[in-house]
């Protein structure tokens, strides 16, 4: 929230986005690992995330890959109320605290199985 400037509930439920697009896009044996050490990711994805990994209208008619996963996800975020450097601020500090209490090679290996987010780790 510090280093964002997002208040506590739109930082909740961007986290959330963010944690529902991991959920749905990215190898599901990798994110039950990684959601496994970071505590409250699976509720937090639940409540928040719905079905906005993989979007609705346009990009739902697209299906998964880059256009149904990270671009859905950042359309949601912007509908959340972030600007394009709070959302990046927020991915560069989720991924430094979950490769802190996961691993670097776990949070690589999910990563790179998320279409479009593997060169960010």
């Amino acid at each position: 929230m510090t280093k964002t400037g997002l208040d506590p509930k739109r930082a909740e439920k961007a986290l959330g986005i963010m944690l529902s697009l991991v959920k749905s896009q990215g190898n599901q044996q990798k994110v039950g690992e990684l959601f496994a050490k970071l505590p409250g990711a699976e509720e937090l994805a639940r409540t928040h995330g719905g079905d906005g990994a993989r979007g609705g209208g346009l990009l739902g008619l697209l299906g998964g890959g880059l256009m149904g996963g990270p671009l859905a996800a950042i359309t949601k975020l912007q509908a959340a109320g972030l600007n394009m450097e709070q959302i990046k601020q927020l991915g560069s500090e989720t991924l430094g605290y979950a490769k802190e209490v996961a691993g670097e090679d776990l949070v690589k290996q999910v990563a790179s199985s998320i279409p479009g987010l593997g060169s960010y780790v």
